[in-house]
């Protein structure tokens, strides 16, 4: 059930990677690519706290809704400045895709003295020593015998007001007049769509076995493996985490300017308010007049004692005992020297690669041993979890496609 949950979140962000910016295979720009590899820290968040995979801007003049179609897919439009880091921002060129990526934690192997028997103390009981006694017990406690004298009443009618008279306020309508005029919604401007990219099943997995790592409710993250490790995230590592690993793909887009025809109501008589008086209600109650009050009258009696014998401990039980020390052995376990990070990294999308070279990956990742399954060209869920196996193992940022990974793989993309 596991692998099945991966190979489809991973199926379903690569269909939203591939479909930013539809047409994507038509003639390119001659415009040189950003490097593909950014530096290993970890991004500044927008104010929304998404994160995914963005395409780089064209900077060009506002145009048609016909000239506009097909750049990037359908899905939510972010502003200006969604959570891209500055230098993302700074440096992306057309057609290209950034996104964040996990980067693994670094482990090491030490020693510990682990206890076997823990020190332990072997006792041998004592009985106690007694003799018989005699003391006095409470046989009957001490009370008190209340009697209750009734109180002496009497009914009398009276009128009250249950509610005063007051003044009613009737609301009087106004009266409007409907108008028609053209307004304009938004002016043309560049903004980034939003939409999803397709979840792994697991943010990180562990290099040969590809076991997912845990994130746990206290902020910790448990490492797989022989001896599990717990390792503390950052906030944004743990943030991450939450989010796993379908990222948002972003992508900047020309939007043209909005208009509409906006009805109008105006107010051609103002609301009016009209005062009616609405009269006092009165009533008859009946209410209980107390003469004399309710008295009670208490008796003590004194306890009664009773004389019993009872066991009087002369000397309590003992033990004596011996200590037995402790026995220890050496093993071996695993720690984290650095927790895992998250870092940007330019990524495939339809607007940087082609199926030939998606065919190519899953060719390359093939012979390597993983299964990417057909190898068809199309980017699909098998081919995003091999490919985050293949980063796992080499040590890689784990998540989508990067360029990086690409290459290391022998594609090369730009």
């Amino acid at each position: 059930m596991r692998n099945w949950t991966l190979n489809t979140g991973v199926s379903l962000m690569a269909l939203a990677v591939m479909a930013c910016g539809t047409g994507a295979w038509a003639a390119k720009p001659a415009v040189k690519p950003a490097s593909p590899v950014l530096k290993d820290t970890p991004s500044a968040y927008g104010a929304s706290g998404a994160q995914g995979v963005y395409m780089g801007e064209a900077k060009a003049p506002v145009v048609s809704p016909a000239s506009a179609k097909g750049d990037c897919p359908d899905g939510a439009v972010g502003g200006d400045h969604p959570d891209l880091p500055p230098a993302v921002v700074k440096e992306a060129r057309p057609n290209q895709c950034y996104t964040r990526l996990m980067k693994p934690p670094v482990l090491e192997t030490y020693a510990e003295k682990v206890l076997v028997e823990p020190e332990r103390v072997e006792t041998r009981a004592v009985p106690e020593e007694w003799r018989w006694a005699e003391r006095q017990v409470v046989d009957q406690p001490q009370r008190v015998e209340r009697k209750v004298i009734p109180a002496v009443t009497r009914k009398v009618m009276e009128e009250r007001v249950v509610q005063p008279a007051t003044w009613r306020e009737e609301p009087v309508p106004p009266v409007f007049e409907k108008r028609t005029e053209s307004v304009m919604v938004r002016p043309a401007r560049q903004e980034w769509v939003r939409s999803e990219g397709i979840a792994t099943g697991a943010a990180l997995v562990t290099p040969g076995d590809h076991q997912p790592v845990r994130y746990r409710a206290d902020g910790m993250l448990t490492w797989p493996g022989k001896e599990p490790v717990a390792i503390q995230g950052s906030a944004e590592t743990t943030e991450y985490l939450q989010k796993g690993s379908a990222q948002t793909i972003w992508c900047l887009k020309e939007v043209p300017a909005e208009y509409k025809q906006v009805e109008r109501m105006v107010e051609v008589q103002p609301a009016t308010v009209r005062r009616i008086k609405v009269p006092a209600r009165v009533e008859k109650v009946e209410r209980v007049i107390v003469e004399r009050e309710e008295q009670v009258i208490e008796k003590v009696i004194p306890a009664t004692y009773r004389t019993e014998k009872y066991k009087e401990v002369i000397k309590p039980a003992r033990t004596e005992s011996y200590t037995v020390a402790p026995v220890y052995k050496t093993v071996d376990k695993t720690r984290a020297v650095k927790a895992p990070e998250p870092v940007w990294r330019e990524v495939l999308c339809e607007r940087n690669t082609t199926p030939a070279k998606i065919k190519a990956l899953q060719v390359a990742l093939k012979q390597r041993g993983y299964d990417p399954g057909p190898a068809d060209g199309t980017l699909g869920t098998k081919t995003v979890a091999a490919m985050q196996k293949f980063q796992a193992d080499q040590g890689l940022p784990q998540g989508q496609i990067s360029v990086e990974a690409a290459e290391a793989l022998g594609v090369k993309i730009h």
